[in-house]
C-alpha cells in the first residue's frame, strides 16, 4: 500500500471477477475491519459467489485497491454485505464517492438495501456517537431511512435504502430484505437468528 498522505484524485470502480481476490480481501481486510459477530464463514461467501449471486467491487486508484463492497444478490435486489476503506485512506471522503459511484453503477438494480447498527441499541455513549456517525456517514451518501429494524446474529441494525427510481413501501422492503437474508441462510440459522420489525 502506497504510504502518501495525499488522497488519489482519480477513482473508479470494478467489478472483482475472481474469487481468489474476495478471498484476500476477507483475509487481509475484513477480518480487521469487521467484529467477529458480523463476519460470514468465507465458506458462505463462496457458496454465494458460485450460485452466481454475489457481487464484489474495489474501488482503485490506478491498479491500487482502496476499497471494498460485498453485496448478496437475488434477482434484481441487493443487499450491501460489506463496505470498507483502506485503513491509510479514511477520513479522506472515499467512502462517499465509492458509494456515488456504485448506486451509479447499479443501474440494473431495483433496490439497494443497507444495514447500519441500530444508535438507540448501543451499550454505552461511545459506542452510540460511532454508531450515529455512520449512520450519518450513509444519510449523506443517499441512502434513505426506511422504517425497518432487523437484529441479523444478536446484532441490532436500522435497514436503509438507496434510491434506484422504484419506491418501495415498508412491506416491499420487508419482504426484499426477508428473501435476500432467506437466499444466505441455512434455514434453522434464519429462524433463529434473523428477525426483522
Amino acid at each position: 500500500m502506497t504510504q502518501n498522505n495525499a488522497a488519489p484524485t482519480a477513482f473508479s470502480t470494478r467489478r472483482l471477477t475472481d474469487f481468489s481476490q474476495v478471498e484476500q480481501l476477507y483475509k487481509s481486510r475484513l477480518k480487521k475491519d469487521f467484529a467477529r459477530n458480523e463476519l460470514r464463514p468465507l465458506a458462505s461467501l463462496r457458496r454465494s459467489w458460485e450460485k452466481d449471486a454475489y457481487d464484489c467491487y474495489g474501488l482503485f486508484a490506478g491498479e491500487e485497491l482502496l476499497g471494498y463492497a460485498f453485496f448478496v444478490r437475488l434477482g434484481k435486489n441487493y443487499l450491501f454485505d460489506y463496505l470498507g476503506i483502506a485503513e491509510d485512506y479514511r477520513d479522506r471522503g472515499l467512502g462517499s464517492i465509492f458509494l456515488r459511484q456504485l448506486a451509479a453503477g447499479l443501474t440494473e438494480a431495483d433496490c439497494v438495501i443497507g444495514e447500519v447498527e441500530d444508535p438507540e441499541k448501543a451499550k454505552d455513549e461511545d459506542a452510540r456517537a460511532a454508531r450515529e456517525r455512520r449512520l450519518r456517514f450513509y444519510l449523506r451518501s443517499g441512502y434513505l431511512k426506511t422504517e425497518l429494524r432487523s437484529v441479523v446474529f444478536g446484532v441490532d441494525y436500522r435497514i436503509l435504502e438507496i434510491p434506484t427510481g422504484t419506491t418501495h413501501t415498508a412491506d416491499e422492503l420487508r419482504t426484499i430484505y426477508t428473501g435476500l437474508y432467506r437466499s444466505i441462510l441455512p434455514a434453522p440459522l434464519f429462524r433463529t437468528q434473523f428477525r426483522v420489525r
